[in-house]
Order: structure tokens, then C-alpha cells, then sequence
């Protein structure tokens, strides 16, 4: 029984040897890598739609506080910029015609209308920038002294398309990181719960619509530095 104490003791002093008690206030900057994979098709307006990976950055401010032995609860907000490739290919018809008159073999004269059809193709690529404000959730908990792992939700906002049909977005995040220095880093893996579309009211000059529908898929670094630290 004795020695069965003594472990529990050392398995807790070993546990708590490295808690995370205090409360941190500090910046975080990120690079990120855009994975939207999307591909559309319909057969009503001969339209089609294909994206290409892009990038991301963003910085913040966040909070965290040890809550119990290891883990920890954080808080932030942050701007994020992210930027996609888009390929459309719009197809359409115009139609018109005149009014003109024709006579029969008997020589009545009878109204007529001609058509005339134009076909149009509006093809290319175009870029998609994208304007987040981001609140960050999210728990973190100490696998060894300076290895951590983490966990959450983000809450985000999108700001320059006039149609947003979620708003706001929701992502979750894990990710693995360092705090063995006081810059700490992590890599983390943002995924969104369903799929997200955007768009302008108002077409582009050369008559197609900017706008796109993705599910967000990031792999993200993140960097973080304390400016205070406080019991």
C-alpha cells in the first residue's frame, strides 16, 4: 500500500510538474495553404466551374489560461486574408430579329419576324480574395513539457461579397505545436462543417458573376508570442 502511495504521488507531482497555471495576452500571426477543391456543373445554364489552391494570412490577439493541470483554454480574434483561383466558362445566347413583310402568291402582303442568334463564350480565370474576421475557441493540452496539442471551433465572418449564405461560418481545428520557446508555433489542420457560397451581385465587365461555393480546407501555421503573463 505504501508503494502504491509513493507512485500516485510522483504519477501527480509529474503531471502537475508542468501545468499550465498562468494567464497569457499576446499576438498571433499565420500562414496558410487553400485547399478548396470544387467542381461544379449544370445543364440548365451550360455553365462549369473549377478552383486551384491558394494561400492565406492572417494576425490576431488571443488570451489563454491554464484550467486544470495541462490544459488550457484560449480565446482570440484576428483578421484573415485568403485567396483562390477560379476558372469559369459561361455560355449564353442572345436572340433578336426585325419586323418585315412578305407577300403571298396572291399578293397579300402579311407581317414577318426574323430571328438572329448570337452565341457568346466568357471563359478564364479569375481570383477570389476573401476577408474573414475570426474568433478562435479552443483547448490545449501539454503532452510533454514543450509538446502540445489543440483543439477547437472558429467562428468566422466573411466581409467583401454582398451574398454570403453562411454567415457566420463555423470551422473546427487540431493541430500539434511547441511552446519551448516563448515564440511558440503549431500546425493545424482547419476544416469547415459544411460547404460555404459567396458572390457579388453585380457581374464582372465581361458579364459573369464572381462568386464561388467551397467547403474551407486549410493547413495552417501558426505562430504566437505573449506580451503578458500573469497568475
Amino acid at each position: 500500500m505504501k508503494q502504491i502511495t509513493i507512485i500516485t504521488c510522483l504519477l501527480f507531482a509529474g503531471y502537475f510538474s508542468f501545468s499550465q497555471e498562468k494567464t497569457e495576452i499576446g499576438i498571433t500571426a499565420e500562414g496558410a495553404w487553400f485547399m478548396p477543391h470544387r467542381q461544379e456543373y449544370s445543364n440548365s445554364d451550360n455553365h462549369f466551374r473549377s478552383t486551384k489552391n491558394g494561400f492565406g494570412t492572417g494576425i490576431g490577439i488571443y488570451a489563454s489560461r491554464g484550467i486544470f493541470g495541462r490544459l488550457s483554454a484560449g480565446i482570440g480574434i484576428a483578421y484573415r486574408y485568403k485567396q483562390m483561383q477560379q476558372y469559369y466558362s459561361d455560355y449564353s445566347v442572345t436572340t433578336g430579329g426585325y419586323f418585315g413583310y412578305g407577300y403571298s402568291p396572291y399578293g397579300n402582303e402579311y407581317p414577318t419576324y426574323e430571328y438572329n442568334y448570337e452565341a457568346e463564350n466568357n471563359e478564364g480565370w479569375e481570383k477570389l480574395p476573401m476577408h474573414y474576421v475570426i474568433v478562435p475557441v479552443y483547448l490545449k493540452m501539454l503532452l510533454t513539457q514543450n509538446l502540445f496539442i489543440k483543439g477547437g471551433i472558429e467562428t468566422s465572418w466573411l466581409l467583401n461579397y454582398e451574398i454570403v449564405n453562411e454567415k457566420p461560418e463555423f470551422n473546427w481545428l487540431i493541430g500539434l505545436g511547441s511552446q519551448k520557446y516563448k515564440l511558440k508555433w503549431s500546425v493545424n489542420y482547419i476544416r469547415g462543417f459544411k460547404e460555404h457560397g459567396f458572390g457579388d451581385k453585380k457581374p464582372a465587365p465581361d458579364g459573369h458573376y464572381n462568386g464561388s461555393i467551397n467547403r474551407n480546407n486549410m493547413l495552417q501555421v501558426q505562430l504566437s508570442y505573449p506580451i503578458w503573463q500573469f497568475k
